[in-house]
């Protein structure tokens, strides 16, 4: 979920930015005028290098340190069961995860390797590429499956469902109607241990990073408690606009891909359409809380415009749930 426009304004905008990405990299250490900022969205990048190496720091503000702690663990789990991801790299303090505390907020900080390799639109996507793609996924599933922890603080879908009543106005009768119906349709669900645990939330092409036919899949810091088929449907979003056909070739492919790896149930397959349009209420539901700047001229222009591009997306959004969209 996208961060606050207020936080990124904020940040980004002050002159004391810099010296907060510094202090945190000072744990690190860093070669200086290497630092290059790469995105801002739930998190702010930045890349930047050491001793002739590429690293990625990824500073979260006012984040949930057990969270990311656990999401430290969850990914050297993966690793050392045959997961291609890209662990934090420790602190000179022995530390994954450091922070730093500014007038602007507390922020956390995590720094990764930079991993080597190519990133893909869907439409440029081989046959083969979606068989991998599926194959990955069912990977990390099946290594779920086996990750056990007494006190997960990861979120699962309860509390990600009082998030979304505790966000969502009051006066868009049609999301609330939708959250009802999707409350309704979730209580109908089974969980057990093969079907339901961590998830990636955004198996998207955006989160690979193609090494060959190696998939390495970044990015777990929306990770949390969910159904195993929510992450084949929210990864697949761009191949199903409007409606899930569930002969497309390359959706046959990658669930070739994943039931190499992990089985997968014709009534799971049945609930995708379903999850799409969770993950559209979610999505909907998070712009809401992002945009909370007002439309002030002493706004940058860069917030004018991302205000308008959300807003856009939000009447996009809303114009579904009245067509009754996926």
């Amino acid at each position: 979920m996208m961060m606050k426009l207020s936080i990124m304004r904020d940040f980004l905008e002050s002159g004391g930015s810099e010296a907060i990405v510094h202090s945190l990299l000072e744990n690190w250490g860093f070669e200086q005028d290497s630092v290059r900022f790469l995105r801002a969205s739930s998190n702010f990048v930045f890349v930047f290098e050491r001793n002739g190496e590429k690293y990625i720091l990824r500073v979260t503000p006012n984040g949930n340190r057990k969270k990311l702690m656990e999401e430290v663990s969850f990914l050297s789990f993966l690793s050392v069961n045959g997961v291609s991801v890209n662990i934090p790299e420790r602190s000179k303090n022995g530390n994954m995860v450091e922070e730093a505390k500014s007038d602007l907020g507390v922020f956390q900080a995590v720094v990764f390797n930079l991993l080597p390799g190519a990133q893909y639109e869907i439409e440029e996507l081989l046959e083969k590429q979606f068989y991998l793609w599926g194959e990955a996924l069912g990977n990390l599933h099946n290594c779920s499956k086996q990750f056990l922890k007494k006190h997960s603080t990861l979120i699962n879908y309860v509390q990600q469902f009082a998030e979304l009543d505790s966000i969502l106005p009051q006066n868009e009768s049609l999301a609330q109607r939708e959250l009802e119906t999707i409350k309704t349709w979730l209580s109908t669900l089974e969980i057990n241990q093969d079907n339901y645990g961590i998830i990636h939330f955004d198996f998207e092409l955006d989160n690979l990073i193609w090494d060959g036919d190696n998939v390495q899949i970044i990015d777990f810091e929306s990770s949390m408690g969910n159904w195993y088929v929510a992450d084949i449907a929210f990864a697949l979003r761009d191949l199903f606009i409007g409606k899930v056909d569930f002969s497309n070739k390359s959706f046959q492919l990658f669930l070739d891909g994943y039931r190499s790896k992990r089985n997968l149930t014709e009534s799971e397959i049945s609930e995708i359409p379903m999850f799409l349009r969770l993950h559209n209420l979610i999505t909907f539901t998070g712009l809401f809380r992002t945009l909370d700047v007002h439309k002030d001229r002493n706004n940058p222009e860069w917030i004018h415009g991302l205000q308008k591009k959300l807003e856009s997306k939000i009447n996009d959004y809303r114009a579904g749930f009245k067509r009754g969209d996926l």
